[in-house]
């Protein structure tokens, strides 16, 4: 998997609003307010550190396992609205109609990479059209399968897919909602030699998603967050995620479980889980924790 790094930026940008629903858009302003995210499946370390000012982020700190500084994402404002994520030569901008988020498009320096133009029915989110601008630099695109699951790169590794183009030119996107969470998400996506479809299923828990609505320069992070791959504007946190890929002659259904501990309704730890073959019990691996404000 290559092409990543862009994409994901602008994807993380978008997930920074506070809802789905249309008047909402653009804005990230939850109860409990993230902290920091601590890293655990590879020893404990500081992953994010979240700065806020008037109840509106500022400042996403990322960080490498050595406690460096890799990259920081900075948050701009207008009307109260999130309208720039920054980060280094990449950045993304946000515009809309009135308070409703209609046009996403993401740029590394002044050439402009993508843009993602947004629908909706009865105030939800139905449509996502992905366009790529065909100037983009090689090295420079992001690859559209992480704006689903960053997942993907792992079991694509061990899939026996052989794919020599992972580039794209379009890509449309579907959603289906079941109360205030998407149910499932159906993309497809052109690709240089063959179209690719992916079809992800949700199934939810009853509490609190701390990052509903939270965008991240990363575009990959637009519609899903990283603790673990929960929909961004989905009101609650995903216990199971079940992702079919098909590809020419190639098509897999993958699943991903997850479990939380809980402190009044916000996950604290969040753990990757399966099924022992031995004993046929579950196994839970902490994978990442949260430290809120309040």
């Amino acid at each position: 998997m290559k092409n990543l790094g862009l994409l994901c930026a602008v994807i993380a940008a978008v997930l920074a609003f506070i809802s789905c629903e249309k008047e909402n858009i653009g804005v990230f302003n939850p109860k409990a307010k993230i902290n920091k995210i601590y890293s655990e499946s590879d020893g404990h370390y500081l992953k994010e550190q979240w700065l806020w000012s008037d109840d509106q982020l500022r400042q996403v700190e990322y960080y490498r396992k050595n406690g460096d500084v890799d990259h920081i994402c900075r948050y701009q404002y207008e009307n109260g609205l999130l309208s720039r994520i920054e980060m280094d030569e990449q950045h993304t901008d946000f515009e809309y109609d009135g308070k409703t988020l209609t046009t996403i498009k993401t740029y590394y320096g002044d050439l402009l990479m993508e843009t993602y133009s947004l629908s909706f029915e009865k105030q939800k989110l139905a449509h996502i059209s992905i366009n790529k601008n065909p100037k983009s630099v090689e090295g420079t695109s992001p690859d559209i399968l992480r704006l689903f699951a960053p997942e993907m790169e792992a079991y694509l590794s061990k899939s026996d897919a052989k794919r020599e183009h992972y580039d794209y030119s379009t890509a449309e996107i579907d959603f289906t909602w079941e109360k205030d969470n998407v149910k499932c998400m159906k993309m497809k996506i052109d690709r240089p030699d063959s179209v690719q479809n992916l079809t992800v299923t949700y199934v939810y828990d009853e509490n609190i998603n701390p990052k509903k609505n939270f965008f991240s320069l990363l575009l990959d992070h637009v519609l899903l967050n990283d603790e673990p791959q929960t929909f961004f504007c989905s009101a609650n946190n995903a216990v199971g995620i079940y992702i079919t890929d098909s590809y020419d002659i190639f098509s897999k259904t993958y699943s991903f479980t997850y479990a939380y501990d809980y402190y009044k309704k916000y996950p604290t730890k969040v753990y990757s889980t399966s099924l022992d073959d031995e004993t046929f019990t579950e196994k839970k691996e902490l994978i990442f924790s949260y430290e809120y404000l309040n």
